[in-house]
């Protein structure tokens, strides 16, 4: 492998069995590794086993190709010519947030499609999936006008409905936790007309910023890498259910509305310091908001938890509140599909089969999606990029898939998956699904790739031990036995790699938030995604053998 400081003056190389400088310049050392002499993770999960009895005879396994050169040259159009804060700042800065069939994903999917066209990959296309309405936030205005004037940070709930104009109207708290069976509503009939509903109790929120970790430590990887031994007596956790004739969160609004409600407000739930986690849940996730069929929409205002706590003191205190919201939204129904953006690398002797790396393009409708996904989308593109840049002939054809209606459930990946591979509702393999090798997914946020789950399967592990020698020094060294996997390729037997990620707690935190803007993302991070993305998919396509999976077909 290569490695590099800024520009190509002054940096160290190191190959299997060697070691020499190349002098000319001062630089920064990005990352320095000799395998000659078996540099490791102290993690016993990741060195192969060796027999301590050089007399006894085992078979040796043909060795797993490392393709040294190749990732010698990632590394260099990466380090020095990197386009990944460029990309990400024109799908957040411009075009975010990227909700379903909102303007700003429309404008996003075809920038995109035209920006691979542009690297010189074939076949850049927008691929459509059935998707009904969109949802997309024009303008939205929260106040407090009595009994003092603030203006407050609130968004709409995703699909929710708007205000048709400015309303101004006095505030009721009604308490929706309280409400379990028809009898605790009775009390409020006829009593909502006209009135803004808060609807949860004062929410707790910190006093100052709670220090979050940036990186995992190295015993926290060695234990996450470490393979359980389970006890005998351990049992399975019983599965939760819930309380038999408990009113839904349907059914609570229903009535909230049916009584004359003009809206309902709540904080998210989780944030303070004038966060708001405007995420596709609650209401319009058990509605389905999106579908052809759906009820109407409600008018639900999220709001930041100072400014929700604010108004439910002063209402302890039997003095009114009155709010003024005006909320102005579209839903998106001309076109019945949603599309995903579609690109290839083609291969060359084993152009039919496929190795797929992507990652989603829509994101929830507040902030501007960086962190999640376009981070991921960024580094995506790169590697894509970098792999055209250096003239890379894969001998699979290499996939780039840019994901739509990721948040309401997978639905453009999904799609593609049941389109190309195989539908699990109909349970049909489709021509492609003994073509697929693997996918590789970057979506769990801005932090260094640190590792990667190995789904169980030792084999794996064995090959995903060689491919990772390159990048030890750029921070990746552990190999997971379980963790996250790709649910639309995991549900049909097909492997689909989630990279484990540093900087978790912090950027779960921002994450489907107001803050999550260009500001969060780590350049140097996400340059080191886009050189592990394009190793992966340069190593899966050329192998002689796609990789194994790790389950049998599921029917």
């Amino acid at each position: 492998m290569g490695f590099y400081a800024g520009k190509r003056r002054g940096l160290m190389r190191a190959r299997p069995g060697k070691c020499r400088i190349i002098t000319g310049g001062p630089g920064i050392l990005v990352a320095a590794l000799s395998l000659a002499s078996a540099v490791v993770s102290p993690a016993s999960a990741l060195i192969a086993w060796q027999p301590q009895n050089p007399q006894i005879a085992t078979p040796t396994p043909e060795p797993e190709p490392v393709y040294w050169a190749t990732v010698d040259r990632i590394m260099e159009e990466a380090f020095e010519r990197s386009e990944v804060m460029e990309v990400a700042s024109w799908l957040t800065d411009v075009f975010g947030p990227r909700n379903s069939k909102s303007s700003g994903y429309i404008a996003a999917s075809e920038w995109a499609r035209q920006k691979l066209d542009d690297y010189g990959l074939s076949e850049a296309r927008l691929e459509p999936f059935e998707f009904a309405a969109g949802w997309d936030n024009k303008y939205t205005s929260v106040h407090m006008t009595s009994p003092q004037y603030s203006p407050f940070i609130a968004y709409p709930a995703p699909w929710s409905a708007g205000t048709n104009g400015k309303i101004r109207a006095p505030v009721k708290y009604v308490n929706f936790e309280t409400f379990a069976t028809e009898a605790d509503l009775d009390p409020y009939r006829g009593q909502l007309e006209d009135f803004i509903i808060l609807i949860s109790p004062i929410q707790a929120v910190p006093t100052h910023f709670q220090f979050k970790p940036t990186s995992f430590t190295d015993e926290e990887l060695d234990a996450m890498a470490a393979i359980p031994i389970p006890s005998p007596e351990s049992e399975e956790p019983r599965e939760r259910r819930p309380r038999a004739g408990r009113l839904s969160r349907e059914q609570i609004y229903d009535f909230v509305f049916a009584e004359g409600a003009l809206a309902v407000v709540r904080p998210d739930g989780s944030n303070g310091l004038g966060m708001v986690d405007a995420a596709v849940n609650g209401y319009s996730m058990e509605r389905r908001m999106w579908e052809a069929d759906a009820p109407a929409s409600i008018t639900e205002v999220i709001i930041a938890a100072e400014h929700y706590n604010r108004m439910m003191r002063i209402l302890e205190k039997d003095i009114p509140v009155e709010m003024e919201l005006e909320i102005r939204v579209e839903f998106p129904a001309d076109d019945p599909y949603d599309y995903n953006v579609i690109a290839e690398i083609p291969g060359t002797d084993l152009a039919h089969e496929i190795v797929i790396i992507g990652a989603h393009l829509q994101s929830e409708p507040v902030g501007t999606g960086a962190i999640d996904d376009g981070a991921g989308v960024a580094a995506t593109m790169e590697a894509a990029r970098i792999l055209m840049a250096i003239g890379a002939q894969p001998r699979r054809t290499i996939r780039v898939g840019l994901w739509g209606g990721h948040e309401m459930g997978l639905y453009g990946n999904r799609s593609h998956v049941r389109q190309n591979f195989a539908d699990p509702v109909t349970r049909e393999y489709k021509a492609d699904y003994d073509n697929l090798s693997a996918y590789f997914n970057l979506d769990i946020g801005t932090g260094k790739v640190r590792g990667v789950s190995i789904m169980g399967s030792e084999v794996l592990r064995s090959i995903l031990l060689e491919w990772m020698k390159p990048l030890r020094g750029l921070g990746m060294t552990h190999l997971f036995l379980n963790g996250m996997e790709h649910e639309a390729y995991k549900e049909v037997g097909l492997l689909g790699f989630y990279f484990e990620q540093d900087r978790k707690a912090i950027d779960d935190m921002n994450a489907h938030t107001n803050m999550d803007l260009y500001d969060r993302l780590v350049p140097e991070d996400l340059i080191q995604n886009a050189v592990v993305m394009a190793t992966f998919a340069y190593h899966a396509a050329m192998r002689d053998e796609k990789l194994p999976r790790a389950v049998p077909r599921p029917w």
